[in-house]
């Protein structure tokens, strides 16, 4: 599966609050925006995460009633979670990738990983073929 990972570098959080250190995690992957005026995907986010122990996941309509949002401003965030890699939906129901958040992360730098080695590689033949060497 292709996933569109976006990182951004944002100020660490102050150690002792959980809902900053999620809100840190979302704004990494660069989902706080203007435009998200009432702060949606942070919501949705951290729902998902605190829901993680249970393991089961949660509905767009689970969360949309525990958002008090509309379905469709749901779905489409969780969209953008999904093709990033962090959320997966089964069986109608939308959880993180893996068991734990460190966990979830620590998977998507190996898909990146991957996908970087595989391009070294690639790299390295076509300047090899052109002469071009790197020190």
């Amino acid at each position: 599966m292709a996933y569109k990972i976006r990182l951004k570098k944002v100020r660490t959080p102050a150690p002792g609050n959980l809902t900053g250190d999620i809100d840190f995690i979302c704004q990494s992957f660069g989902y706080f925006s203007q435009r998200d005026k009432n702060n949606t995907a942070g919501r949705i986010f951290r729902l998902l995460v605190k829901d993680t122990s249970e393991g089961e996941g949660l509905t767009s309509d689970e969360i949309a009633e525990a958002l008090d949002l509309s379905r469709g401003a749901i779905v489409y965030h969780l969209n953008n979670f999904m093709t990033a890699g962090l959320v997966v939906k089964e069986k109608n129901k939308y959880r993180l990738r893996s068991q734990s958040l460190q966990k979830s992360i620590e998977e998507i730098r190996q898909d990146t990983q991957r996908v970087f080695n595989e391009m070294l590689k690639i790299a390295e033949a076509i300047d090899e073929e052109l002469g071009n060497f790197y020190r």
